[in-house]
């Protein structure tokens, strides 16, 4: 595969936006490798198909190791395998994160990734249709719109958030407490990818040039393997296709874009990470890292569901009238990016921002979506939002084919503390379904749970056997100024030249939201920061 400027390993969220940041500012070439496909599935387009994406040939679909805080049970990890990685399968909700996180990261190492610069970034990618503010951005590449057709139990969930005293707001970063339907990255119905926004200016188009300069090549269905090390630096990366093992050379450097999972399995692939996993698996340890798949962190989520008249999604994916409607005008529920609206609250006042998040779903359903109830009907879900936990990702063998091992340590923190705000933001669930007019009035009955939870101790087992991941991980090649840190500010891997990770992985805490806005700021920042120094 020849040699290039720089070698870009993931076309995630933050991947796409680092390999076009690095064609912008710099006149390198810029290779960018994807394990999975390119985006073609017509369903990536259909916001209302998001949950038929996963477990497919788009998702790595990681599964955990039994989590003795959700009674042993295994969870799922939908994560994106595709061009556009996770933005091209999630909910499409673009909830930045708080200043308090950002200045949070600064505060503790992360010097240079304070709420100023963080928001600044923001600014720059997002092109939100509610126009210029000091909570938004317009013009950049990323369209951010209102939900164009939400479901009637999503405005009722706002109206029974009035009725238990919380406020309904427009713009949740500038007014964090509170509810809202979410904002989300769509053009007029249509779900935006990072791929869209940011790779597409620069790649053919139907036999047409790229409108940027061309120094932009995307190679797909390329697994890599390791990073290869020469006399401390990084020089280039194994890679499998179809079979053969090749090599690619990187005359300037090698940027990990992977994800909060994979990013920390090439490192120790490489044998760059903690000396005992490392060698445990037969594998030349390079640079002793503790860190490398350390500190992960994820948000956790458990919901109730409840049956209802009508006013939800049920039916509407077997209903061909629905896509009908979508083709011609972009309306209906096939906009719908399943999590339709949000609440934030503090289960003590006394806390500085919010630590639990409510989630709202028209639509029945367990595990993922892959339980659901054949009828009308609510989920509301109650998140952790600063969790505790702490976690690893690990390798099962030194085989690259081999899965990782993915432990996130759900509900193991010493003080208990994840598990009893679990309880609390539950407690806020039930009294939404049971307690106000807008919700309660609109129940015709109770799927899950089957009754109604009196205690703590009911809640707590409730949150044990139907928790689930919310799809954040990160913190596993954390960045920091500290000798321990993976990567420093500038997201240099400690210890070895050359060598850069930029994703959720770097992260040092899990903001309060969902972390695909804030890893698409890491890679137009790592751009930035890459740049600086060509």
């Amino acid at each position: 595969m020849g040699s290039v400027d720089y070698v870009v390993v993931g076309a995630g969220s933050a991947g796409c936006a680092l390999a076009a940041g690095l064609v912008e500012r710099t006149d390198a070439h810029v290779l960018l490798l994807e394990a999975g496909p390119e985006a073609r599935d017509p369903r990536i387009a259909v916001p209302g198909a998001t949950g038929d994406l996963w477990f497919g040939r788009n998702d790595w679909a990681f599964v955990t190791e039994p989590q003795s805080g959700l009674d042993g049970r295994r969870d799922t990890w939908p994560r994106g395998r595709v061009v556009g990685g996770s933005s091209a399968i999630n909910a499409m909700m673009w909830v930045r994160g708080l200043d308090v996180d950002f200045d949070g990261w600064e505060s503790g190492g992360a010097t240079g990734w304070g709420a100023e610069r963080m928001n600044a970034l923001f600014h720059v990618i997002e092109d939100d249709e509610r126009g210029l503010s000091s909570s938004r951005g317009v013009g950049g590449p990323m369209r951010i719109e209102r939900q164009r057709d939400p479901r009637p139990l999503s405005l009722a969930f706002l109206d029974a958030c009035t009725e238990l005293g919380m406020r309904v707001v427009d713009d949740y970063h500038a007014q964090p407490d509170g509810a809202a339907l979410t904002m989300v990255t769509q053009r007029r119905g249509r779900r935006v990818t990072a791929a869209d926004a940011f790779l597409a200016p620069h790649r053919s188009r139907r036999g047409r040039a790229p409108l940027g300069p061309g120094r932009l090549t995307v190679r797909t269905g390329v697994s890599v393997d390791r990073v290869i090390v020469e006399d401390g630096r990084a020089v280039g990366v194994e890679v499998r296709v179809g079979g053969e093992v090749r090599t690619v050379r990187a005359r300037k450097e090698i940027l990990l874009a992977a994800g909060a999972v994979m990013s920390p399995v090439l490192l120790m692939r490489s044998g760059i990470g903690p000396t005992d996993e490392l060698e445990r698996h037969g594998i030349e340890v390079l640079v002793e890292h503790a860190a490398v798949g350390a500190d992960l962190q994820d948000h956790i989520a458990s919901g109730m569901v409840v049956a209802t008249e009508g006013g939800s999604l049920y039916g509407a994916d077997r209903d061909p009238r629905v896509l009908a409607r979508w083709l011609a005008r972009r309306m209906g529920p096939a906009t719908s990016n399943l999590g339709e609206a949000i609440a934030f609250l503090r289960t003590d006042e006394s806390l500085a921002a919010p630590d639990i998040e409510l989630l709202a779903i028209p639509a029945p359903m367990l595990d993922h979506g892959r339980t659901r109830f054949p009828q009308h009907g609510l989920t509301i879900a109650a998140i952790v939002l600063t969790p505790e936990s702490r976690g690893r990702v690990g390798l099962r063998s030194a085989d690259p084919d081999a899965p990782p091992v993915v432990d996130p340590g759900t509900f193991t923190d010493a003080r208990g503390r994840d598990l009893e705000r679990m309880v609390s933001g539950l407690r806020t669930v039930q009294a939404l379904l049971t307690e106000t007019r807008a919700l309660g009035g609109r129940v015709t009955g109770r799927l899950e749970p089957r009754q109604q939870l009196r205690d703590a101790t009911a809640l707590r087992a409730h949150a044990r056997a139907t928790a689930q991941t919310l799809y954040h991980p990160v913190g596993t090649c954390r960045m920091g100024s500290d000798a321990a840190a993976v990567v420093d500010p500038e997201l240099r891997v400690r210890g070895v030249a050359g060598l850069r990770v930029a994703d959720a992985s770097v992260m040092p805490r899990v903001v309060r939201g969902h972390t695909n806005a804030a890893s698409i700021a890491i890679g137009v920042r790592a751009a930035e920061l890459v740049a600086a120094g060509d």
